[in-house]
């Protein structure tokens, strides 16, 4: 007897893509009862679910599986998609979802599924007249229909993240080792001519290799995106709000890491959208608007970055009432309400503990806030811009870096200690003489362009020892975070160079000015420093 446990996890990854498929074809059907390939698409995702349940023996999930499909098969041959029939295969999608988490977390849970299966049976008309279905179907026969229309899907090979993210820190020793490899050639280039022909060709070979590693990386935002219309759907029959979702941008690629870490930050950004942001269709009636509100999802490249966008067309923020609700709960003062500006309003929503709704849901208000989804966009070393207008909506964008893995920066040095800077976050590089510096509250600042700006000096935000360059005013790096502007006095200016970044371990793990660390050509090790940590 063939052993099939160890088949389990392709099993369940590709089910969940099955599964997603079922869902965004569904949803499909449910807008346009018409559309056939979204019927034959639904059709022969069950129908693979089906086979693949089958062979790795879960009988429930087959049984479940098969039973959809014979409704599908119903509709196929052009019975009326009546109201509700969506809603019933909805149900048995979740109960499908269930069964497939449950097969990964390796749980044995007995479901009673009789109630659906009910719902089931009354959409067959054979049932309904009392004429059993038959259980067994010919799947040969079904194999070659599906072969005559030309419905058979190529074989993909699947390659799991982990295999990736292993040959992606093969590649990144290797492009370290390159590092180290391009400093001796510079030094004996002369000796040993052709050291620098051999040079320039691993150079080549590793960027392109790590270029290619990257390439496995990046994935269509869609792979998170897809999940989200049935949310949204099930959340504004929920909320009894009616809700038109648009999704734009799905063929934008990230890098799947980042993909997988934003994927709460965006539920909660659409439960806020649905919950909070849109009214009811009395409310919007009121307002002059159309019954049915509007929420866009959207992802678009700037640069080197991925902006990812929520907007809704909804009663938008209310300024006056965010500084009330802080300062009742002691976040600011009275004084500092009345002279914050809007930008500054919006930041006070990374509060924790603030909220705005006067009572807990099933769909938002239980302390899962905006601080979470600000703190794990800057972990990625993103940042969040909110827009609002009131009684016209809301838009939130989080924007982000492609990959996490290797990124461009400055070097800079202090006392002999380097530290790169994401060149991202880099503005400018400017001299500042004595002339240039003030003092206000103790605290340091500086003109620049026409403004002022905070200043900080490397040197004692880490306390680094030496005299070197105790009085000394170097240069100072204008770096942007959150739209604000600072500026950072270092000792010396190194040069750019493509960093690849290694998270922190131990006690350095989680330290706010730092980003993670990076190997240099010459062995040693330079922190990378996460811009928004040293202003806080």
């Amino acid at each position: 007897m063939v052993d099939v446990s160890k088949y389990k996890e392709l099993f369940v990854n590709e089910s969940r893509e099955h599964l997603q498929s079922i869902s965004i074809n569904l949803l499909t059907l449910e807008k346009e009862p018409e559309n056939t390939d979204a019927l034959n698409e639904t059709f022969r995702a069950v129908h693979t679910l089906k086979s693949m349940a089958a062979t790795m023996g879960y009988p429930d999930m087959e049984e479940l599986s098969h039973e959809m499909e014979n409704v599908l098969d119903v509709l196929r041959k052009g019975k009326e998609i009546e109201k509700g029939t969506v809603d019933v295969l909805l149900e048995c999608l979740g109960g499908l979802e269930t069964f497939v988490e449950d097969v990964a977390s390796g749980k044995t849970v007995e479901r009673d599924l009789t109630a659906l299966y009910k719902k089931l049976d009354y959409i067959l008309p054979e049932k309904k007249e009392g004429v059993e279905v038959s259980p067994v179907r010919a799947e040969e026969k079904r194999e070659r229909e599906e072969t005559d229309r030309g419905e058979k899907v190529s074989p993909t090979i699947r390659i799991s993240i982990e295999k990736i993210q292993a040959l992606q820190n093969l590649a990144e020793e290797l492009s370290i080792a390159k590092l180290r490899l391009l400093q001796i050639a510079s030094k004996h280039a002369i000796a040993i001519p052709e050291l620098n022909e051999i040079t320039a060709t691993t150079h080549r070979l590793t960027s392109e290799l790590l270029d290619r590693v990257m390439e496995m990386r990046m994935f269509p935002v869609a792979y998170v995106f897809d999940r989200f219309p049935r949310t949204v759907r099930d959340l504004s029959m929920k909320t009894g709000k009616e809700v038109d979702f648009e999704v734009s941008g799905k063929e934008i690629e990230l890098d799947r890491l980042v993909l997988d870490e934003i994927n709460d930050a965006v539920m909660h950004l659409l439960r806020n959208a649905v919950d909070h942001g849109i009214e009811k269709p009395g409310e919007r009636k009121k307002a002059g608007k159309k019954d049915t509100g509007k929420v866009m999802l959207s992802a678009r490249r700037e640069g080197n970055h991925i902006v990812v966008s929520v907007a809704d067309d909804g009663r938008g923020m209310d300024i006056e009432k965010i500084k009330k609700i802080a300062v009742e709960r002691k976040i600011i003062t009275g004084e500092e309400a009345s002279r914050m500006n809007d930008g500054d309003v919006y930041e006070l929503l990374g509060a924790p503990g603030l909220s705005t709704t006067k009572k807990i849901t099933d769909v938002s208000g239980r302390g899962v806030g905006f601080d979470v989804v600000k703190s794990k966009i800057k972990s990625l070393g993103g940042s969040v811009r909110i827009s609002t207008e009131k009684d016209r909506g809301t838009s939130v964008e989080l924007r982000l870096p492609l990959t996490t893995a290797i990124i461009q920066s400055l070097l800079v040095g202090v006392e002999g200690e380097k530290y790169a800077i994401p060149l991202d976050s880099v503005r400018e590089i400017v001299a500042v003489s004595e002339e240039d510096l003030k003092s206000v509250e103790g605290k340091e600042i500086f003109s620049y362009r026409e403004q002022v700006l905070p200043l900080r000096r490397l040197k004692n935000i880490f306390d680094v020892p030496g005299n070197k360059d105790k009085d000394r005013i170097g240069p100072v790096v204008v770096v942007e975070r959150d739209e604000k502007l600072f500026g950072i006095i270092v000792g010396t200016l190194i040069g750019q160079q493509e960093t690849v970044v290694k998270p922190l371990e131990g006690m350095l793990k989680g330290k706010k000015e730092f980003a993670g660390a990076t190997i240099l050509g010459d062995g040693s090790v330079a922190f990378i420093l996460d811009v928004g940590g040293l202003i806080q």
